[in-house]
């Protein structure tokens, strides 16, 4: 990667926290209606700033730092190359990579020349990946020979090389470096011939040939409105769909919620969440960069790496799912690591337990912890609170609609608006709101109304305060004998056991009730399944009917890419059990 990065060895201890004396525009926003638009006044307005960060001990080489005047240089660099390439306006690239270097450049290149970045979850196998290039209509991909588990140049080998229809519009393909060393491979090119793949590092050569005037004249022609990134659903229910977004869409997200936690150009956000997810590429880059703070990076989550980087970068802000939480909290480096600059964060994407929120706020010292509540189709912003306020707010609630948000609590049955504290679906409004989901006008419409509010398909309650509560998810409803449960009061509850790390409630297909209550359980280290000590615990605090009838241990849930629980593949291996007449023990 460009941008004479600087090699610094970690010196924990002995890096100055963040001035407090800051310039009086600190906490102004950046301005720029695109992303292109953003990026070109970070560098004019922070350009010596720190704008991006690997450390040495993630890169497997030197550290990566680039500030903001040479992130915009290598996004200019970048832009050349794919315009070179043959990438025109519109175009669909797909980006298949963990959090290397160049992914937040590539993020900003392809958005300069007016093409639509597609992110692929790093988690997918061959068929997931098929499915996504044949339903984006991708014209190229661009990929890192692994991707987590995954050997994705193999996978894409087998695609190119059996002629699957679902890379019949793939142009190209071009190869991304994890670390400095890496070699490109062979592979199989779209039409067939095997040979080394072309590298990123060669396309920017042959983007120097590109004069400046073409890459201007395609900057000028975006628009706020434009399609900008497909992000497909995570899958935590069933088959993923396209969601597209815009730059006023993404933008809107990241300065809600930049201002929401007050961030400055002082600020250090360490990223931990994966950049192919809206919590990495909008949350984090857009949230650190519409107030010129430094992102901090590491390739791909593990705890041990995350404790590091808040330690040795001296992070102040923080974002993840609660799963990361947990595992930094439960991990043996946490008592060694000194983590003093932290001061807020934000936990979202998954329900947040009110002791995990705590255990934060003291063991990570991290005080201004907050929840916050979004879904892909809002790009994903919609509600939070900020660090200063009340912990009962920040841990307990969702908090309040975002500035530009619009909210309703509705009956699901008959769309009439609830008053407060009675729970209903969850709507929103707002410029938040997705283009719609690609190729998919009928699914755009079951999720969009004419009026343009946004069905969440969360179950609310809003108090007279004005902050929500997610009460559960409509589709997660079990309807046990015509008696309506909403797992996440469950879980809740489990969750308040010393033996219970984490509880997800599903309901299981029964010929009696219709659906009964599973539970699946994470149980702490030394700690054995107990089913009659949950029971209790639920006894007297929740209605007979609501305690699970089936109980399993894991040793860890199905998860999406992001951190979520896969509830649909929990039911699955609870009717398996069901059907060998093994529902209890150990999964």
């Amino acid at each position: 990667m460009t941008g004479r990065p600087t090699p610094r060895a970690p010196s924990p201890g002995r890096r100055a926290a963040p001035s407090a004396t800051l310039p009086a525009d600190a906490a102004d926003d950046i301005p720029g209606e695109t992303l292109s638009d953003l990026l070109r006044a970070a560098a004019a307005r922070r350009g010596g700033h720190e704008a991006l960060v690997v450390p040495a001990f993630a890169h497997g080489g030197e550290a990566v730092r680039l500030t903001f005047s040479q992130l915009d240089a290598r996004a200019d660099e970048l832009a050349r190359a794919l315009l070179a390439l043959g990438i025109e306006r519109g175009e669909h690239v797909a980006l298949w990579a963990g959090n290397v270097p160049d992914w937040v450049p590539l993020m900003f290149a392809l958005a300069r020349i007016g093409a639509v970045l597609v992110t692929v979850n790093t988690a997918l196998r061959r068929e997931e990946v098929a499915y996504l290039l044949r339903q984006s209509g991708a014209a190229a991909v661009l990929h890192t020979t692994r991707t987590g588990t995954n050997e994705s140049s193999v996978a894409l080998d087998g695609l190119f090389g059996d002629g699957d229809p679902a890379v019949a519009r793939v142009r190209h393909r071009v190869w991304l470096p994890s670390a400095p060393d890496d070699v490109a491979p062979l592979g199989v090119m779209p039409g067939g011939a095997r040979c080394a793949l072309p590298a990123l590092a060669g396309l920017a050569e042959r983007g120097r040939a590109v004069e400046p005037a073409a890459l201007a004249a395609r900057e000028a022609a975006c628009a706020p409105g434009d399609v900008v990134n497909i992000q497909y659903t995570s899958g935590t229910t069933g088959f993923p769909k396209g969601v597209m977004l815009s730059h006023a869409n993404v933008l809107m997200s990241g300065r809600s919620l930049s201002a929401l936690l007050r961030t400055t150009c002082a600020d250090r956000l360490a990223m931990i969440v994966p950049l192919f997810h809206c919590f990495g590429c909008v949350v984090c880059v857009l949230g650190a960069y519409v107030r010129g703070a430094a992102l901090l990076s590491i390739p791909q989550f593990e705890p041990g790496a995350a404790l590091a980087l808040l330690e040795e970068e001296r992070a102040t802000i923080v974002h993840g799912v609660p799963t990361m939480f947990s595992a930094m909290l439960n991990h043996p480096d946490l008592p060694r690591r000194n983590i003093r600059t932290l001061r807020t964060g934000l936990m979202a994407g998954a329900p947040c337990p009110v002791p995990l929120m705590e255990a934060v706020e003291e063991k990570l010292r991290c005080k201004g912890i907050t929840v916050t509540y979004g879904l892909t189709e809002a790009s994903p912003g919609v509600s939070g609170s900020g660090p200063d306020a009340a912990r009962e707010v920040r841990c307990g609630t969702i908090g309040a609609p975002l500035p530009g948000v619009e909210t309703r609590v509705v009956d699901p049955a008959t769309e009439q608006e609830l008053p407060d504290g009675q729970p209903g679906e969850l709507w929103v409004r707002g410029r938040n709101v997705m283009v719609g989901y690609h190729d998919e006008p009928a699914a755009t419409a079951r999720a969009v109304t004419p009026a343009g509010w946004l069905r969440t398909g969360d179950l609310c309650l809003r108090g007279a305060d004005g902050h929500l509560r997610i009460v559960g998810r409509l589709k997660d409803i079990i309807i046990r004998g015509g008696e309506n449960i909403a797992p996440a009061e469950i879980e809740a509850v489990l969750r308040e056991h010393p033996d219970v790390a984490d509880a997800a409630v599903v309901g299981v297909a029964d010929e009696h009730f219709g659906e009964v209550v599973a539970a699946a359980l994470l149980l702490r280290r030394g700690a054995r399944l107990d089913p009659a000590g949950c029971a209790r615990l639920l006894d007297g605090r929740l209605a007979a009917f609501k305690v699970p009838e089936l109980w399993k241990a894991f040793d860890q849930f199905p998860l999406t890419g992001s951190g979520k629980v896969q509830k649909f593949k929990l039911r699955e291996m609870f009717g398996d059990a069901v059907r060998t007449g093994a529902p209890d023990g150990q999964g």
